[in-house]
């Protein structure tokens, strides 16, 4: 019997640079053959580094940190991606400029973004640029668009989105880099009519659709999946009579139908941070890993699969 082929799946990092080292280095501590990112990779923040007159300083969450050598300022920054969040050195006169300057802040955002993606593509060249897994890293909501094009230059790291990736000898991966609409109103948002249009299209590509992978951002509706807090018109948490925060379902119908209709083997979420597990449609196994960003800590993904089975499947964290 062929040996099973390793899926090592991630997704909602967020800017986390601590949790990307992780997830790289997962490439030898669970031998995957192949490396994924289902989306949303790109920090949600800029964080000026402020040039003093001793140094530099940056705030985060309330902390004050500080810096008098280049040395120290190396270790403040990488603090600060670990935090994830992206450092941007200026000085408080030209950053009060930019915060009024219609569309300033943005463009220093996605160039700082993407000279951050390029950062971590080169330490995980580095890192296991030898072949022994591939790394494929997909988009999602919160993603920019520009970053498409530094991934596709990349030497090493594959693009998943726009295109049927063949994983093995009989798997193909079919991604989908876009949400359902969200109360946040990200970059990269679809109508339901226009999710089911793209799986569609993608998948007449597919040459094994009952052997397929589906990458796909947001998670299928109205399945342990997909569950977040409810919000009100000006993003508050609407509370449940015990105290609770209350629960709603926000997923994709248009997924949930691709699922039930298609059945592909394994099915692969992020999107929905809360909302970690995995559930069944018929044959299809669907996992959402999860997210805990904002902890350091990765969760993730693990799934052996054999020509015509997912063999196991379960959830990591570390």
């Amino acid at each position: 019997m062929a040996k099973p082929t390793r899926i090592f799946f991630v997704a909602d990092l967020h800017g986390s640079a601590i949790c990307w080292r992780k997830f790289i280095n997962a490439a030898t501590t669970y031998r995957a053959d192949f490396l994924l990112v289902g989306g949303d990779i790109a920090a949600k923040t800029l964080t000026p580094v402020f040039e003093e007159s001793d140094g530099w300083s940056a705030s985060i969450e309330g902390q004050r940190l500080s810096a008098a050598s280049l040395t120290e300022l190396d270790h403040l920054e990488e603090s600060l991606r670990d935090s994830a969040t992206v450092p941007f050195r200026t000085t408080r006169s030209a950053w009060e400029e930019l915060i009024v300057t219609p569309g300033k802040l943005d463009e220093v955002f996605e160039r700082c973004s993407l000279v951050e993606l390029r950062r971590w593509l080169e330490w995980a060249r580095q890192r296991i640029g030898d072949g022994a897994a591939r790394l494929c890293l997909g988009l999602g909501n919160d993603d920019l668009t520009s970053m498409e094009a530094v991934i596709e230059a990349d030497e090493f790291a594959e693009l998943t989105d726009r295109k049927v990736l063949r994983i093995d000898d009989h798997h193909e991966l079919l991604t989908l880099p876009y949400s359902n609409p969200t109360p946040w109103k990200t970059h990269r948002e679809l109508p339901e009519d226009e999710i089911a249009r793209h799986i569609e299209e993608d998948l007449a590509r597919v040459e094994r659709p009952e052997s397929v992978v589906f990458n796909l951002h947001v998670p299928p509706h109205g399945t342990a999946l997909d569950r977040a807090p409810n919000l009100t018109a000006d993003l508050t948490k609407v509370m449940a009579p015990g105290g609770e925060t209350q629960l709603v379902h926000v997923g994709s119908t248009a997924v949930r139908a691709a699922l039930e209709q298609h059945h592909p083997l394994l099915s692969l979420h992020g999107h929905i941070h809360e909302s970690r597990g995995i559930t069944t449609f018929q044959r299809t196994v669907s996992m959402n890993c999860g997210s805990a960003y904002t902890e350091g800590a990765l969760l993730g993904a693990l799934v052996d699969i054999t020509e015509d089975e997912v063999k196991s499947a379960i959830l990591t964290s570390g």
